[in-house]
């Protein structure tokens, strides 16, 4: 896809001289930053029909048609139906196809439009597709569409009961194939797997082991909105408000807290064990059953880390941990993540806090990722490669002040940590600049940011190398596995609230023994 009006692809007069004013440093930053911009990467490879991926979107809301509209900046697609109950939704996405078609001087071409997704299923110009309907469709959907023999994306969380989430889970696993005999691509919608940000919070616990072993995870969504979205015609309510409805949607635990509960399962690598919580429908008395708040707790059986005196993680001659054994069984420590949404406050937002013995980490896709070192790290010169400097004076009033409070505040208010960029170096960061993600041509509606781009182009790069029957495990970061691990704690935690107890994961998955996992380094997640 062309992009003749890149963000990137120019300077003009206003930018430059915008940075490089008030010092003379500051002019040599200007100059050297404009100096050495990458220019725009070539994109003729995905102008080639041969590299295109032909594409049917099934579901075009609100989440759907943001979707799509992503889609649109990734090169490689090639749109080639819609399905949607609602005609004007169609036209809309039909439009907006034609209109950025036109803009990056592409041939135009029909677009085929269907009430029907099976009538997208039955094209066989269509080799993947897109869901993004609501909650209680994407497996029956999703299903249909692996017996046609199409690629999937589906979007989060990835089925509605906990039955259905195995069936999806073992058609992949049984080596699905499409129509022309490859492996089926199925992809699920936890874009945070391809965020920059959060793939490096991972290497900086998960390989670096700076915040040493994880203590606690809290987390929270919270929004001050009622959820209900406008709607002119009655008929309507449960096709536009479905998330209100327990017949449509499995609500918070699935449509927030799943995002969430990946995060926790990837950086402890492995799911819940078990989970209990309260919710209920206590402020909005308008007609909806699912909660308008939800306080939980997820117990996890993570593997312990062998570590040495100085309480460094301890690594085989492969670079791989060590984790403490007894006989042939990994031993586990259990670890809590709490967790808590609301729709009265907004305070807090969405973000996630992984605290370690070491240090913590706070991260959220829109606020960025700190890192704050424990007292005892900044005292232990044994923890300078775990990221501890206590000759740096900010590291100093950390170790002075404490980790998270600083109390020559009259308000309780948190210190600052470390600010966390993707790229560990210079080279990195000048590297990833020249990324197609960062010449993008944005559309009014979408979610253009770079996770969401990042995982629909790995989505694309994926079925390139099935139809050449490469391997695409290592490509694939949010596979059918890291969906089911994101959907049943949170259908479990719905199970919890219901009935007022404790449920664990062996009470459906009875063969699948946590303590039993392979070190998460030694597991394929792709």
């Amino acid at each position: 896809m062309s992009n003749e009006n890149s963000r990137e692809s120019g300077v003009s007069r206003r930018e430059f001289i915008g940075s490089a004013t008030l010092t003379t440093a500051g002019v040599a930053t200007g100059l050297s930053f404009y100096y050495m911009r990458p220019k725009a990467p070539d994109l003729s490879f995905y102008r080639n029909p041969e590299n295109q991926v032909r594409l049917g979107y099934i579901g075009i809301g609100n989440r759907g048609m943001s979707l799509l509209r992503s889609s649109l900046q990734v090169p490689g697609n090639r749109p080639i139906a819609v399905a949607d109950v609602r005609r004007s939704q169609r036209d809309e996405a039909i439009n907006d196809i034609k209109n950025t078609m036109a803009r990056d001087g592409v041939a135009e071409y029909a677009i085929k439009s269907h009430d029907d997704y099976r009538r997208v299923l039955d094209d066989k110009d269509v080799e993947a597709v897109f869901i993004a309907t609501p909650h209680y469709l994407h497996a029956p959907m999703a299903l249909d569409a692996l017996d046609a023999g199409k690629h999937v994306y589906c979007e989060k969380a990835m089925a509605y009961t906990i039955g259905e989430n195995q069936d999806l889970y073992d058609r992949i696993a049984g080596g699905a194939k499409t129509a022309d005999g490859s492996l089926t691509v199925f992809q699920v919608g936890h874009q945070r797997h391809y965020a920059p940000l959060y793939r490096r919070v991972d290497s900086m616990i998960n390989e670096e082991g700076v915040i040493g072993d994880i203590a606690a995870i809290r987390a929270q969504w919270n929004d001050n909105d009622t959820g209900r979205r406008a709607c002119p015609d009655p008929d309507l309510e449960k096709v536009i408000n479905w998330r209100l409805y327990s017949e449509f949607s499995a609500g918070l635990t699935s449509e927030y807290a799943s995002h969430q509960i990946d995060v926790a399962n990837w950086l402890l690598g492995t799911h819940p064990d078990s989970v209990c919580g309260f919710g209920g429908v206590d402020w909005y008395k308008d007609g909806r059953d699912t909660q308008d708040n939800i306080h939980l707790i997820f117990n996890y059986k993570v593997p312990v880390l062998d570590r040495d005196a100085y309480g460094r993680a301890k690594k085989d001659a492969n670079g791989k941990w060590i984790h403490k054994m007894e006989g042939n069984r990994t031993v586990t420590r259990n670890v809590r993540f709490d967790y808590m949404s609301l729709l009265e406050n907004k305070h807090l937002g969405a973000s996630e806090m992984i605290l370690g013995t070491y240090g913590s980490i706070e991260i959220s896709l829109q606020g960025g990722g700190e890192f704050f070192k424990e007292a005892k790290s900044l005292a232990d010169p044994n923890r300078i490669a775990e990221g501890t400097n206590p000759r740096q004076s900010k590291q100093k009033k950390i170790l002075k002040t404490g980790s998270t409070v600083d109390p020559n505040q009259a308000s309780i208010r948190r210190a600052k940590g470390d600010p966390i960029y993707a790229a560990k170096d210079r080279d990195g960061w000048v590297e990833a600049r020249k990324h197609w993600v960062n010449y993008t041509t944005p559309i009014p509606g979408s979610y253009d940011t770079h996770e969401t781009l990042l995982a629909i182009g790995s989505y694309l790069e994926c079925i390139r190398r099935s139809r050449r029957g490469a391997d695409f495990k290592d490509e694939l970061k949010a596979n059918v596995e890291i969906g089911l691990w994101g959907a049943v704690p949170a259908l479990m935690a719905n199970l919890a609230m219901r009935e007022e107890r404790t449920v664990y994961w062996n009470e459906f998955f009875p063969a699948m023994d946590t303590a039993s996992l392979p070190p998460k380094g030694e597991r394929e997640q792709g």
